[in-house]
């Protein structure tokens, strides 16, 4: 076997470095130095925030003693024994992913549908995904099934649009067009031939409709196919004159607790019959999906019979329940020999729960926090620092990265895989599509106040909306991270080798089956890593939020269309406070808990990353 031959920087000379050897040396040097530094300034900043907002100095020994025997000790034992054995070490890792991820999704999920109220969500969730169900169900009968994919994304999109849309955009649409009239002494004269709400209604039946249509006579699609052409026109129709005339009054009467359980509850439990399909069979499925029905409705009554507020209940049934109880299955089921490791994150919650109970048994003293529940339940108190609560900022922070993770993730990917995917590399198309790149690329690096100026212009001023609400913030941070986004997905599409393409090509696929199969599982990890880096940017931006007038303190938002608070605010308002406390323990509590819900939210696209990494490998 022919050895590997040393690089020449590592040749010496009479028993001497070589000049390259040494240029080498310091160059690494050099780079170790700046990642030190690097590291050891975040460390820095982060223990100062710690330090304020936690106040760990004033802890006594005892406590620093009892909790290192009821949490760290067990922990750090559990930890080395699962990291000596792979499969110990990977259902670790799946409890933890299942117990403190479906309980982060489970609070969020309750606080935002408490403000809001279960009913309003539930209709839109109705009225978009209704009819990708249908496409999907009615593709099993269909014997030529090439469109069902793109028809299933198309209708989706129409349906968000249609329903979100035609009260937020087509009527401001028609706003404009009416004022049009008004200024143009010529049209000034003339009068609309039908009502504006059946005009609108006439628009967002008529356009998805015909673009269908357009859609399956150019793919020369089977007879049958036709029959999504009316479904698509009742359910568009159903989005602007149904949404509240017909389905409003039958969602109204439901109780708020069952209107939870078809919200949160039904699609855990579709989640839950898929993933048991996988691996069994259709009527098992079908089985446990009904078991978490059943289980959500029998939650609620005995909630109901006990005096107890069943929404709450439900919610927490579904979103952490479901999982654990999964994933406890999956191992005493599939992986017995890593089913130990289960016991993790049971053993960090009890350690932390038996050092609480001990701390009073034993009079130790704790750290003097800023983390408390009130800081987390209650509302802005501006001169009692003990009694300032942040849940409002907290809830409208998370409904508005909802709306800017909604809004920038499917259009930024979307646009990615044309410019990457579709867009020809000749012609006036492919020069437009090249001006195109260059413009995104470009508009990575404008500064975030622009993009204030952007939402105030666009939202406030074209379109009329209120200031302040939580839709025009999560709209504008969704602009401000939206090149981010696209360039990124290029990026990781770009990163696919073109041999999985023609290989796929070759096996009879078609474009769309070669995108959907092929270049999205090979892309995802990067796409999230992007989505991950713009999210963290736009979680803690402040100046779009001033401009567009977002209000300082309030109440907790009800709606996407209601008067919002976010956490940076807040922040930036406590710096200014009069009183020490405010700008020195508040400011860095308010501070760890964004950085928390940021990692929460950073944690979903990290876990999606690397699951999609092992299973490449």
């Amino acid at each position: 076997m022919a050895t590997k031959p040393e690089p020449a920087e590592s040749i010496r000379r009479d028993g001497r470095f070589s000049l390259k050897e040494l240029k080498g040396k310091a160059f690494e040097g050099v780079l170790i130095a700046a990642t030190l530094v690097g590291i050891v300034a975040l460390l820095v900043l982060f223990g100062y925030m710690f330090f304020d907002a936690v106040g760990p100095q004033a802890a006594s020994a005892k406590w620093y003693l009892l909790f290192f025997g009821t949490l760290v000790a067990p922990t750090s034992a559990f930890a080395l024994y699962s990291r000596r054995r792979p499969a110990v070490r990977r259902m670790n890792a799946k409890a933890f992913a299942a117990v403190f991820g479906g309980l982060a999704f489970s609070l969020a999920a309750w606080v935002v549908f408490d403000a809001t109220g279960p009913r309003g969500p539930l209709l839109y969730v109705l009225l978009a995904g209704v009819s990708p169900l249908l496409i999907a169900g009615y593709a099993k009968y269909v014997e030529r099934s090439m469109f069902v994919g793109p028809a299933m994304v198309a209708s989706t999109l129409v349906a968000l649009l249609w329903t979100l849309g035609t009260e937020v955009f087509v009527f401001a649409l028609f706003d404009l067009i009416g004022l049009l009239f008004g200024w143009i002494p010529v049209l000034g004269s003339l009068r609309l031939p039908v009502g504006l709400p059946a005009l609108v209604t006439a628009v967002s039946a008529g356009v998805p409709t015909l673009a269908v249509l357009r859609y399956l006579v150019r793919r020369d699609a089977p007879r049958r196919a036709f029959v999504l052409v009316p479904v698509v026109a009742a359910l568009s129709g159903l989005g602007t004159a149904g949404f509240d005339f017909w389905l409003h009054p039958y969602v109204d009467v439901l109780a708020a607790w069952v209107a939870y359980v078809c919200l949160v509850g039904v699609p855990v439990a579709a989640v839950v019959a898929l993933a048991v399909r996988r691996r069994a069979t259709v009527r098992e499925g079908l089985v446990a999906g009904g078991a978490v029905v059943a289980g959500n409705l029998a939650v609620g009554g005995v909630a109901l019979a006990r005096s107890l507020d069943p929404s709450f209940w439900v919610v927490m049934f579904s979103g952490t329940v479901v999982p654990v109880a999964y994933v406890v299955g999956d191992a005493v089921i599939a992986d017995r020999e890593g089913r130990i490791g289960l016991l993790g994150p049971f053993v960090l919650i009890g350690g932390v729960l038996l050092g609480a109970l001990l701390e009073d048994v034993v009079d130790a003293t704790g750290p003097d926090t800023w983390i408390t529940p009130t800081l987390l339940l209650s509302t802005w108190n501006g001169l009692d620092p003990t009694e300032a609560g942040a849940y409002p900022e907290t809830v409208g922070s998370i409904m508005i990265v909802s709306v800017m993770a909604l809004m920038s993730f499917p259009v930024g990917v979307g646009a990615a895989i044309y410019l990457e995917e579709y867009a020809p590399s000749t012609g006036p198309a492919g020069r437009f599509a090249n001006f195109t790149e260059v413009n995104i690329a470009n508009l990575a690096g404008v500064p975030s106040v622009v993009y204030g100026l952007l939402g105030l212009a666009l939202f406030n001023n074209v379109l009329d909306f209120p200031p302040g609400i939580v839709f025009t913030a999560g709209a504008t941070l969704g602009l401000l991270i939206l090149p981010i986004v696209i360039v990124s997905a290029q990026e990781a599409i770009r990163a696919v080798p073109d041999s999985l393409r023609r290989g796929s090509y070759g096996m009879g696929a078609s474009r769309w089956q070669t995108l959907r199969n092929v270049v999205l599982p090979e892309a995802v990890p990067g796409i999230l890593t992007g989505t991950i880096l713009a999210l963290g940017r736009a979680i803690g931006e402040t100046a779009p939020l001033l401009i567009i007038s977002l209000a300082v303190s309030g109440s907790t938002p009800d709606g996407l269309f209601a008067g919002g608070v976010a956490l940076p605010l807040r922040i930036y308002a406590s710096s200014a406070n009069a009183i020490p406390a405010y700008r020195k323990g508040v400011l860095a509590a308010l501070a760890v808990v964004l950085l928390a819900l940021m990692l929460t939210m950073n944690a979903v696209a990290i876990l999606l990353r690397n699951r999609y990494q092992t299973n490449d490998t």
